[in-house]
């Protein structure tokens, strides 16, 4: 049997969209039958010690012998908390989250797997209206506002360094959506494909009787 294991990461903010990742995962799993294994890998599943901290124990998780073959990030109004001084970079700055860090700790893994894994996937939702909603003064104080805002641009920070060169111009590729079950479709779609090309068939070929998005109906908002 041919396992792989999805690692999904993202702060507190899209909570809906890590719930469907979960359903999108399980439904391919459904479609795919007992020759594959889709091992979704979520920190909140972890049985992360009190002798560690949150990032401590999902870094031993990530690590390079518990191999990760599929990496989602999922972005939308918030990066996420700094470490601090007991985890940082290379060149002794802090991380500003650890999204960020887990970032990192995958694209190490893919150069030094040969650039063949994790495939990495990332997303970043682009919904005025709900970060809007957040904003609204009535529930919030000047204090929690600016902490709204602030992560908002530390958002934007990553997606400019870590994608953008200096003109602007893509270097790395990342998808947006609107809306979670709009993420919940480009994301089956996306994995079918990666999990497809970890198997070393061409993308074209499928083995399922099923019609290929039949199962995102149950991922109907109403």
């Amino acid at each position: 049997m041919n396992s792989f294991r999805i690692f999904i990461s993202s702060p507190g903010d899209v909570v809906e969209e890590r719930e469907k990742t979960k359903q999108v995962i399980a439904a391919l799993q459904g479609e795919m039958g007992s020759e594959v294994s889709l091992v979704p890998v979520l920190w909140e599943d972890f049985p992360i010690p009190a002798t560690a901290s949150f990032q401590e124990g999902i870094d031993l998780v990530l690590a390079e012998q518990h191999r990760v073959d599929i990496a989602v990030f999922i972005l939308w109004s918030r990066l996420g908390s700094p470490l601090g001084a007991v985890i940082t970079k290379q060149d002794g700055s802090s991380y500003r989250s650890g999204t960020e860090r887990e970032f990192d700790l995958m694209l190490a893994a893919y150069e030094q797997s040969g650039r063949k894994r994790p495939v990495m996937l990332v997303y970043t939702r682009k919904d005025d209206n709900g970060f809007n909603d957040r904003l609204d003064a009535r529930k919030y104080g000047k204090d929690e506002l600016f902490e709204i805002i602030e992560q908002l641009e530390l958002v934007k920070q990553f997606i400019s360094e870590r994608f953008q060169d200096r003109d602007g111009h893509n270097i790395r590729a990342y998808h947006s959506y609107r809306e979670p079950i709009g993420f919940a479709q480009r994301l089956q779609v996306h994995l079918r494909g990666a999990v497809t090309d970890l198997l070393g068939l061409e993308s074209s070929i499928t083995t399922w009787s099923e019609a290929p998005y039949r199962s995102l109906e149950a991922f109907d908002i109403e």
